[in-house]
């Protein structure tokens, strides 16, 4: 009984391998206060704690619409939204304390806005 016991404590201690849990996704769905306006993103990260892309879901499908421009780990994602406005640098900032989807005019190319979309309610989406 002393021999099993021993080779069991040596598989689980010395034979296992730790296992460590990376979310390389992350979904959010955000919408408006009177939920006509729906968007739902993707977020990707390549074996980091930062993530790398930024997807947005079109016709069921996710289309990767920009890389993220900055970030803070628990604090915040800035990313590009490239088929927002065709001509125009336009990005997100994702507040993750508040949830709160703020829309950011990088820089005005050959468009000019008249007007800025308005910000977004978020949830994550498991």
């Amino acid at each position: 009984m002393r021999i099993l016991f021993s080779i069991i404590f040596l598989y689980f201690i010395v034979i296992s391998k730790p296992s460590y849990a990376i979310e390389t996704n992350a979904n959010i769905i955000c919408s408006n206060d009177s939920k006509s306006n729906l968007l739902e993103f993707s977020f990707k990260n390549n074996n980091n704690h930062f993530y790398d892309y930024a997807f947005k879901k079109i016709k069921n499908k996710f289309i990767e619409i920009g890389s993220i421009v900055g970030q803070k780990s628990n604090s915040f994602i800035l990313f590009e939204d490239k088929y927002a406005f065709l001509g125009v640098d336009f990005a997100w900032h994702l507040d993750k304390n508040t949830m709160r989807l703020k829309p950011v005019l990088l820089s005005e190319g050959t468009i000019e806005l008249k007007k800025l979309p308005e910000e977004l309610s978020c949830i994550n989406k498991k």
